[in-house]
């Protein structure tokens, strides 16, 4: 149990180069296509990393999957992703999220939302342009850290403190 901890938590000495990281992403894939669509769609659209690929980042582990975030709705996030010429398939609109389909890679990309009722695992969800209620409906702290492309970090629970301290934090009540 010793060693898996040690795997997912973060030293302090990582810390120091997360813009870095996260503009080197923003380079090695293609992911700059979704944030120049999404950022071009109107004054205040906005794109940010969310989630696993912020963690993995902040513990310098390889990233496998990149998730994003935005303030656009499922509607709009298709529009911006068309005009600039983006395959993407609806993966799970109905909560939100859009798959993006550039060379090899997919991006996931969902809407901020908040929940309006839920079972637990299954939710009825309302789209925001809040990042703050979008992180309240998030498990862990630590999977609540959004980025912007230029490595800008938006940690409304304090994630990155539970990574270095080695703790894993409910956000909310966890019954």
């Amino acid at each position: 149990m010793k060693n898996f901890l040690k795997k997912i938590f973060i030293s302090s000495n990582n810390l120091e180069n997360i813009s870095q990281s996260i503009i080197e992403i923003s380079k090695k894939t293609p992911v700059n296509k979704i944030f120049k669509a999404i950022n071009n769609y109107s004054t205040d659209s906005e794109i940010r990393y969310v989630g696993g690929c912020i963690r993995k980042i902040l513990k310098n582990e390889n990233v496998d999957d990149i998730d994003l975030a935005t303030n656009l709705e499922p509607k709009e996030i298709c529009e911006a992703l068309k005009k600039y010429k983006i395959n993407y398939h609806e993966s799970g609109i109905e909560h939100g999220t859009i798959t993006a389909l550039i060379e090899k890679h997919k991006f996931e990309i969902t809407s901020l939302r908040e929940d309006i009722l839920t079972d637990g695992r299954h939710a009825k969800v309302k789209f925001s342009n809040d990042w703050k209620k979008d992180a309240l409906r998030r498990d862990f702290t630590i999977n609540s850290i959004y980025s912007d492309k230029d490595g800008n970090l938006f940690d409304p629970f304090n994630g990155i403190e539970d990574l270095k301290n080695g703790e894993i934090n409910f956000i909310g009540d966890p019954e």
